[in-house]
């Protein structure tokens, strides 16, 4: 196969110590004359002293095996990325990616692990592994170049990608995205610090300027954030959260904001599975804390729904039209400005609680709330009618069923009447009457009080 390129033919040596980088550029070059293809990392531990540039759409990376093909970067390192995937002059970066799996080893170089700059449809990458990480820098960092901050990268599929920071401090965000849409997250793991570190630094995964996110079964542990979501120079919108595992994250599970005018708009975040760890922080008494799956933070943030559950949640004032569920409406800040909150039933506490308001057929003539039992045999409804407020029942011949008012708070005053209307039933005639309830003379209840009573 022509577009089918061994490194090893080249010249790669695949000892962990002879640098091949040479031989990794004249494989690429060579596919760059088939105008594309595939460069085959054989299951050996590749050194590289310089950064490999893919800048040719087409190009796709295949390593023989996700644990076993590694691309390990060398001291003194020439370049800011062990990997990187940009466009030239006249293409974009497209149809490239890594299949088949490959482990990066950045071997705590000031490198990021893959670079993919504005990477623009039909890219893929699948069980890549990035380990030892600076600090100052990503596993997976995705960019733009310099023609201008309006472009964008879109249509990208990574699968069971997995990023590990070399120690416990940590500076940059393990998986970064700048103006990138249409991005999908399966399976992939940020360990922003590491797992017997004493402090829990870095960020899971941060978004500036993207639209379009969804991650499925992801997971961020040993982090100080597991999501960040930034809109700084447009509105920042579809971001999606489903099946998420958080461990010892120190602040927020997500925080969202925004600069001047911008929004961060429909987030969706469904309930994270959050598990708990004991870690010693830096204390001279060397106290141990616990860890769990972190709080929320929503600032600028409009239209997001939010399953904190029993998480911490902070709505800024400049957040509003959210909707948030949560176990505990006590760990729900700021809860009435213009967000609807759900009380979900937990554990010493049944039922559904709807704060601040409930609308119920709000744009209807006649607004109605039904109330009903478990068998839906006895059923009730409380109506808004011309003005008043009616309290209804439901009533049964054994052929026809209709709603009979039992009781109204009318609006109307009227002389010598209460507000309060009911509704009675005549046994001699079978008829039923509504009354409004009048207002006795005074003392005719006796000294001091005044009788109610209603016509026949």
């Amino acid at each position: 196969m022509d577009n089918f390129i061994n490194i090893d033919d080249f010249g790669a040596v695949g000892n962990g110590l002879h640098d091949d980088s040479e031989a990794i550029y004249s494989a690429i070059q060579s596919l760059v004359t088939q105008k594309g293809g595939i460069l085959y990392i054989p299951a050996k531990t590749y050194a590289i002293g310089k950064e490999v540039v893919i800048d040719f759409p087409g190009i796709y990376i295949r390593g023989a095996s996700p644990y076993f093909s590694v691309i390990k970067v060398l001291e003194n390192f020439d370049g800011s990325s062990a990997i990187t995937f940009k466009p030239n002059t006249y293409q974009l970066s497209k149809g490239t990616g890594i299949d088949h799996g490959l482990t990066v080893n950045c071997n705590n170089q000031e490198v990021h692990g893959i670079t993919g700059v504005r990477m623009y449809d039909q890219v893929c990458m699948q069980n890549v592994e990035v380990k030892n990480v600076h600090k100052d820098y990503s596993g997976f960092n995705f960019t733009q170049n310099s023609e201008g901050y309006s472009k964008i990268g879109q249509t990208l599929l990574l699968e069971n990608c997995y990023g590990e920071r070399y120690g416990g401090e940590a500076n940059a965000p393990m998986f970064y995205f700048d103006r990138y849409q249409e991005v999908n997250l399966v399976g992939c793991k940020a360990f922003p610090s590491q797992a017997n570190s004493e402090t829990l630094q870095g960020d899971g995964f941060y978004l500036k300027d993207c639209r379009g996110f969804t991650f499925t079964g992801c997971s961020v542990a040993f982090a100080e954030n597991a999501f960040i979501v930034e809109a700084a120079t447009k509105n920042v919108s579809g971001i999606t959260i489903s099946g998420q595992t958080n461990e010892a994250i120190n602040t927020y599970a997500l925080k969202s904001f925004a600069a001047n005018k911008y929004k961060v708009e429909s987030i969706t975040v469904l309930p994270i599975r959050s598990e708990a760890r004991e870690m010693k922080e830096k204390l001279p008494d060397g106290t141990t804390v616990v860890k769990g799956g972190g709080s929320f933070l929503l600032q600028r943030t409009i239209k997001a729904l939010v399953y904190s559950v029993d998480a911490n949640i902070t709505l800024e004032d400049s957040s509003s039209q959210n909707t948030i569920f949560s176990t505990n409406i006590d760990k729900v800040s700021n809860k009435t400005n213009g967000n609807t909150i759900f009380g979900l039933a937990n554990s010493e506490k049944t039922g559904l609680t709807i704060i601040d308001a409930l609308a119920i057929n709000e744009y209807s003539s006649v607004p109605t709330i039904y109330l009903t039992d478990k068998a839906a045999q006895n059923r009730s409804r409380i109506e808004q009618q011309n003005n008043n407020l009616r309290f209804g029942f439901r009533y049964s011949d054994g052929v026809t069923k209709s709603y009979v008012n039992k009781f109204a708070i009318m609006k109307e005053d009227l002389d010598l009447a209460t507000n309060l209307q009911i509704t009675f039933p005549d046994l001699e005639n079978g008829k039923t009457y509504s009354r409004r309830v009048e207002i006795g003379a005074a003392d005719s209840a006796g000294i001091g009080y005044r009788a109610l009573k209603i016509l026949n």
